[in-house]
């Protein structure tokens, strides 16, 4: 769970919260081990090799990396295989110690920058390629100059990568002289000090917002195609182009709805904590309902690599490594080099004779 849930208060109460959770758990979970490897670990092993297939594809075409669509896809995948990687092993271990923090405070203050910024940073990115896809389709009706699309697009895909280090980074910096203050708290847990005014605030931005303009950016798309689908389809260059903007287009939007579906229960638990936090709700979420949304908001990272695969392009060069496998398999006579037992046994009794 990211570490602005139940940790999100500025008094005491969290403290007495913790320990009163953590022996009721105890008591009733003696081998919480299993558990969180049933959580984790099938993201982390699906996640963490698709993402790194991605980027590598992207980085090893020329024709793919100098393409501002695909890098934008390279910035999700790396932001989620940066994730998987550092931040859901470390989520392992805190959960096995009960919050109790053990890696220093340099890796407190990634870790917390990480749980803190990842539904709303990647929700960013995949808004940032609905809108440059959006300005591709209209450079190709000759709307928007070459030009003007090609900064337009740059500008929106590094935008998600400015947010998180203006919004996070610099907001965890701001908070971590008045979370080394309470010495008793930081040195024993890696949590995020706010006060409750800026609890609100905080899930709005973070959640809220970023959740509403996935909603937003696809439902422009679907209206402006559909308004304009007749000229569109009569000023685009040709049926190719068009075939491969179309395609990355529906890749952006089932990836977008497909973010909102699995991220929108944390951004409603969140909500429940704060209201609850703040006295303004008798609905309190339980710890295990927490942790089943922040479990199903991470199963995005193992599914979009596998959704860009929609692009004609990435298609194309996973055929190309296909029929290079097949080629470097099968004999000069298109045969494969494995033989069978049967086979074998008949050279083998042609060798003896």
């Amino acid at each position: 769970m990211s570490s602005t849930g139940y940790n999100t208060t500025d008094n005491f109460t969290w403290l007495d919260y913790r320990t009163n959770n953590t022996q009721t758990t105890n008591n009733g979970n003696d081998n919480i081990l299993p558990e969180l490897l049933a959580r984790f670990l099938p993201t982390i092993l699906f996640a963490v090799p698709a993402n790194l297939t991605i980027i590598i594809i992207i980085l090893c075409n020329k024709n793919l990396r100098t393409q501002t669509f695909f890098l934008g896809i390279l910035s999700i995948s790396a932001f989620d295989l940066i994730y998987c990687v550092f931040a859901l092993p470390i989520n392992i271990d805190h959960y096995v110690t009960w919050g109790r923090w053990r890696h220093g405070n340099v890796i407190c203050f990634i870790y917390t920058v990480l749980n803190n910024s990842k539904i709303y940073t990647t929700a960013l990115m995949i808004t940032a390629l609905s809108a440059e896809r959006l300005l591709t389709k209209l450079r190709s009706v000759a709307v928007v100059s070459d030009r003007m699309t090609k900064i337009l697009s740059k500008i929106m895909v590094a935008m998600p990568w400015c947010f998180f280090l203006l919004f996070t980074v610099l907001c965890v910096l701001i908070k971590h002289d008045e979370m080394t203050r309470k010495s008793d708290l930081h040195e024993t847990y890696c949590i995020f000090m706010a006060e409750q005014t800026f609890h609100m605030p905080y899930v709005v931005v973070a959640f809220h917002i970023p959740l509403c303009l996935l909603v937003l950016g696809p439902l422009v798309m679907i209206v402006m195609y559909k308004c304009k689908k007749s000229d569109w389809d009569r000023l685009s260059a040709g049926a190719q182009d068009n075939e491969s903007l179309f395609m990355s287009m529906l890749s952006v939007w089932i990836v977008s709805f497909v973010y909102i579906g699995f991220c929108t229960p944390m951004a409603v638990c969140m909500t429940e904590i704060i209201l609850c936090i703040r006295n303004r709700s008798t609905r309190c979420p339980s710890i295990e309902y927490s942790n089943n949304a922040y479990t199903v908001s991470l199963l995005p990272c193992a599914i979009m690599p596998f959704l860009w695969i929609i692009t004609l392009e990435i298609r194309a060069i996973l055929a190309t490594l296909n029929d290079r496998a097949r080629k470097l398999c099968a004999s000069p006579d298109d045969t494969r080099t494995t033989m069978s037992f049967s086979s074998l046994r008949h050279r083998m009794t042609a060798d003896d004779i």
